[in-house]
């Protein structure tokens, strides 16, 4: 287990990366589907709802200064009941830091290197994930802080050029489908947004130096990304439209491509398309870190270096075999995964919160009698 401290930026950083991840690039699409022309609105309405989550986040790691998530659900659930949910807990971070590598390839083969096997792209992902849970959480957090200013400078640089396509109608009119969609697209946009974050109790709070400052640290990260997200979403509909967001399996790649500033500033897509590598590098790695160092406590070993190897080998090989193809994957994402990350993500905490509550005031009662 690691004993090296990480400052409170680098928690903002790693909350900032971890809540962006993947979606930055896709996650357009899937909110314009349900909510038509008002997904901006969703955007809007997610953070709101997700500062709730976050705190109940921030709250049990408060009480628990010195163990991981892991450590928490044994603590408030009980030895073997804990045992039970807190090994659940880590078959979602293996499992999923094994499907993270699969979309960076499956964009690659389709877009730009079509010839390239997808093995070997997943294979850079997967070392660089060895080699920086190998390094230490410390590394991972300095890398997170560079990251998260490399990615923001160039989504805003690429919003700012794509800015002059925009067109106001495309987002008229407001409301159009009733309150609804809008909901509904909130609860699935906080399946990629918020409840993935679970990750992060398995640094907080056992990897801070100061404590107290974590909840300004953690909240800050989420609404950075949160208007980060709108930002995607809005600009996505502005631009192309709901119908062809909605349509498109990467549209902020595609509206990246809209950018023609004079003959200077055309084809330059890659700057969203760093954006996702960089950030979707980072949810992978958080999750691969957390179901290495969950795995290791469920074990009862001492160094957790001894199964990074081994974690790393069986990520690679579910990488290229987790989806069989792109309908498949949007089936899983669609159907799958909602329920999945929700139980772990927002069930799971709210049961820890209401356990720690109820044995607290039990606690309390006994003591007064």
């Amino acid at each position: 287990m690691d004993k090296i401290k990480i400052t409170n930026h680098q928690l903002f950083s790693l909350t900032a990366n971890g809540a962006i991840g993947g979606s930055v690039i896709v996650i357009a699409a899937v909110v314009t589907s349900i909510a038509k022309q008002d997904a901006w609105i969703a955007a809007l309405v997610t953070p709101a709802f997700g500062m709730l989550i976050i705190w109940i986040y921030w709250f049990l790691g408060s009480q628990y200064h010195g163990i991981t998530f892991v450590g928490i659900i044994k603590n408030i659930f009980g030895k073997w009941i804990g045992l039970i949910v807190a090994a659940c807990f880590v078959f979602l971070c293996v499992i999923i830091s094994s499907h993270l590598p699969w979309y960076i390839s499956n964009f690659m083969t389709t877009q730009t290197m079509p010839e390239t096997p997808a093995y070997a792209i997943n294979s850079l992902f997967v070392i660089a994930f060895v080699i920086a849970v190998l390094y230490g959480i410390e590394t991972i957090a300095r890398a997170s802080e560079l990251f998260i200013y490399f990615a923001s400078i160039l989504f805003f640089l690429a919003m700012i050029l794509v800015l002059p396509n925009a067109k106001i109608e495309n987002i008229q009119p407001v409301f159009e489908k009733g309150i609804i969609p809008i909901l509904k697209s909130s609860v699935f946009l906080s399946c990629f947004l918020t409840f993935p974050l679970i990750t992060l109790m398995m640094i907080y709070p056992i990897n801070l130096t100061n404590i107290s400052e974590a909840k300004k640290s953690i909240f800050k990260g989420y609404l950075w990304a949160g208007f980060i997200i709108f930002i995607t979403i809005f600009m996505s509909i502005l631009v192309l439209g709901s119908t062809i967001t909605a349509n498109s399996q990467y549209p902020t790649y595609l509206l990246a491509k809209e950018i023609n500033v004079g003959i200077i500033f055309t084809r330059v897509e890659f700057l969203i398309t760093a954006v996702w590598f960089v950030t979707q590098f980072m949810i992978g790695i958080l999750f691969f870190y957390a179901g290495v160092i969950g795995l290791s406590e469920l074990l009862g070993l001492k160094d957790h270096k001894r199964i990074v190897m081994p974690l790393g080998l069986i990520t690679l090989v579910m990488s290229g075999v987790v989806f069989p193809d792109a309908i498949y994957q949007a089936n899983w994402v669609n159907l799958v995964w909602p329920p999945y990350v929700i139980t772990y993500g927002l069930i799971l905490p709210v049961l820890l919160f209401l356990v720690f509550i109820i044995k607290k005031w039990i606690f309390k009662m006994d003591t007064r009698g």
